[in-house]
């Protein structure tokens, strides 16, 4: 079997521009009754753009593969998006496995000061044909700034398979936990403690898909499943915290499995961690079997809000009481993701954590 030749990274560097401050129609499209841009119409974008980058990586037209988003790593939001300002996405693979590849993106406003970043994404894309995986072409690193993009491609492979035994489905309890869950909830019963119960931040939209949001490949395009989790997302934002929710960044979004066109999907989200002012979201979406009424889940992603007031100043949040051991999972989950990144942003920063400090956006 012929090796496949490498390529470098800037081999698929991918550009998009929307011209936000001179297209007036364009901007119409993209923002909400707030004003502020529709973030989850940008995820859409970010998926497309990913796409176009691991098809040019792999040559993937050429050799007829089919390329499928495989999970969505951390997707952080740098700083309020300005609706009148140009944006651009740009991406180029950073780090690949055998038949796996890292995508980074990274989305930019224009000020008066040049281009400036505004968030984040990396996304993990798989190449396949006929039913299997197929290997993609090594990366060529070259520079200082290459290396450092492909070692940090290598810890977050490391990073999210840690995770995902973690998670609280293959992970149970500590002793810490076990604690602090029985505590909960006997707390809950008792109702001695104030707070929202977990089970009344729920909420459900179920939707049909239509062929107008296929991919290439006569599948449900991804980026459309992001978008429509995100939506769920922040309507349960805005109804749990009754305030305006600022978007702050997406944990983790993993794709199962595709979803076919005509599918009822319903998508299940509801509040499982409050910290101050922020608070995580977890929404399930699954295809649901009208003959038999079987669920089955295909994406599952974790999205972080910030309460704030109409100056865009955090406030706080009531906390989010699970009543069952299920829902108490979820809490503990929750609880894990939130410190976890808490942890990071301490470390990014370089600075002592300031113990008053319960909310992963303060002093971000």
């Amino acid at each position: 079997m012929n090796e496949v030749a490498a390529k470098r990274p800037g081999d698929s560097r991918f550009e998009k521009r929307f011209l936000f401050s001179s297209d007036p129609a364009l901007r119409e499209r993209f923002i909400n009754f707030f004003g502020d841009l529709r973030f989850g119409i940008l995820l859409e974008e970010m998926d497309s753009a990913a796409g176009v980058v691991a098809y040019d990586h792999t040559d993937g037209f050429d050799k007829d593969l089919t390329i499928v988003t495989a999970a969505c790593d951390r997707i952080e939001l740098l700083c309020p998006l300005q609706s009148d300002r140009d944006l651009r996405i740009l991406g180029q693979v950073n780090y690949v496995g055998r038949s796996s590849m890292e995508v980074g993106l990274q989305m930019e406003s224009k000020t008066q000061r040049g281009w400036e970043a505004v968030a984040n994404a990396f996304f993990i894309m798989v190449a396949r044909r006929e039913e299997g995986a197929f290997p993609v072409p090594p990366l060529r690193v070259e520079g200082e700034q290459e290396m450092r993009s492909w070692d940090e491609g290598r810890v977050r492979q490391g990073e999210r398979r840690s995770q995902a035994k973690s998670h609280y489905l293959n992970k149970p309890p500590s002793a810490e936990e076990s604690a602090l869950l029985h505590s909960l909830l006997r707390e809950t019963e008792q109702q001695s403690q104030k707070g929202v119960l977990m089970k009344d931040t729920h909420r459900q939209a179920t939707i049909l898909m239509h062929p107008q949001n296929r991919n290439i490949h006569n599948k449900v395009f991804g980026g459309y499943i992001m978008r429509l989790s995100f939506e769920t997302a922040w309507s349960i934002a805005h109804i749990f915290s009754r305030r305006r929710p600022l978007f702050l960044a997406v944990d983790q979004f993993d794709f199962l499995k595709p979803v076919e066109i005509g599918s009822i999907v319903s998508f299940d989200g509801m509040v499982t961690f409050t910290g101050k002012t922020s608070y995580i979201i977890e929404v399930k979406a699954e295809v649901i079997n009208p003959r038999n009424g079987t669920r089955e889940i295909t994406n599952i992603s974790y999205f972080t809000f910030v309460a704030a007031d109409a100056a865009g100043q955090p406030r706080p949040v009531p906390a989010v009481l699970p009543r069952s051991y299920d829902e108490g999972l979820k809490f503990i989950d929750g609880r894990r993701r939130y410190h976890m990144v808490k942890a990071k942003r301490e470390t990014a920063s370089d600075t002592t954590p300031d113990e008053t400090s319960d909310t992963p956006e303060e002093g971000a």
